[in-house]
């Protein structure tokens, strides 16, 4: 008897173990996970699945046009060769390649810059995270003001200078400049965070048997800074490039695409013809299709990422 109350102890602890870990009935695991899944669920694949079942409709926001299936026109329409997307694919490009590229050289400068020691260092890491800080709208107004030709500190600048600024949001030729200024202000404390976490995580013993075997400081950055910090240049540039390819919020307050379509990048083509022509299965499309190029930019990226994993490990 007393081998059979031995052996029924710990089983009846284990069931009672086990019966307190269901909540109302459902495993523990999966009611800790319910809350999550909802939520990925309501902001994400919701979203995405109907705007992609919109894309085959003619679904108009106002209701004045029957509702009907099309198929594959929204699509066809969209990448027709004279469709009005393109353009803003161009500037999308423009936008994304200048003020990435611009991003990465100002944030590696400055975090080999901050890498290294002298006085006041920590003030100027805080001054530099400083636009990081503020909300994209109250940037976006701050640089509107900047910008603006009679009151704003830019044009006046120039003409204390003894130049003649043009109307920097109201050009053509520069108001796209203007605003990958304002994004490249925004944006590069994140290229130095990012890269000073990475050059402070560098072996510092490895730099010093270099510079003992008489290895320049440019020898050094080139392959010993540069080949440790590129995995984590390949994810700064994918979050970065991703960021500027949906940007919407800035452009608006600063040109709402304007002047003409110079500075429509595809986030506001797409906001024209939903919010002011209100064509939804036109507009789904024409996200579909952004989420696709944005979702190839990321393979790519990644696969720049496995790649240099993998010539990491072979050496």
């Amino acid at each position: 008897m007393a081998t059979i109350e031995l052996t029924n102890r710990p089983a009846s602890k284990t069931a009672k173990v086990r019966g307190s870990n269901r909540v109302w009935g459902v495993p523990l695991p999966y009611a800790l996970l319910t809350p999550t899944f909802l939520i990925v669920f309501g902001l994400l694949v919701y979203p995405l699945a109907y705007a992609f079942v919109l894309s085959f409709s003619n679904r108009i926001l106002t209701g004045s046009v029957p509702f009907k299936w099309i198929g594959f026109e929204n699509y066809t329409t969209l990448l027709a060769s004279a469709s009005d997307l393109w353009p803003s694919v161009a500037v999308t490009l423009r936008f994304a390649l200048v003020g990435v590229l611009c991003e990465f050289i100002i944030g590696l400068g400055l975090a080999l810059l901050l890498n290294r020691e002298f006085r006041g260092r920590t003030w100027l890491r805080v001054g530099i995270l400083v636009p990081l800080m503020v909300p994209p709208l109250a940037s976006g107004l701050v640089w509107r003001i900047m910008y603006d030709d009679e009151f704003g500190i830019i044009p006046h600048t120039v003409r204390a200078l003894g130049g003649h600024p043009p109307i920097f949001l109201g050009d053509a030729s520069t108001a796209l400049y203007a605003v990958v200024a304002t994004e490249v202000w925004r944006a590069s404390p994140f290229m130095v965070l990012v890269l000073l976490a990475a050059l402070q995580a560098l072996p510092q013993e490895l730099i010093e048997a270099a510079q003992v075997d008489g290895a320049t400081a440019l020898q050094v950055f080139r392959h010993i800074t540069l080949p440790f910090i590129l995995p984590v240049i390949i994810v700064a540039l994918l979050f970065r490039t991703v960021d500027a390819l949906r940007t919407f919020d800035l452009i608006f307050l600063l040109t709402q695409g304007g002047p003409g379509t110079v500075t429509e990048v595809v986030s506001m083509f797409i906001y024209r013809w939903g919010f002011r022509h209100f064509k939804l299965g036109f507009t789904s499309a024409a996200s579909i299709l952004l989420f696709l190029a944005t979702l190839v930019i990321c393979l790519f990226y990644l696969r720049l990422l496995v790649r240099q994993q993998e010539q990491t490990k072979g050496e």
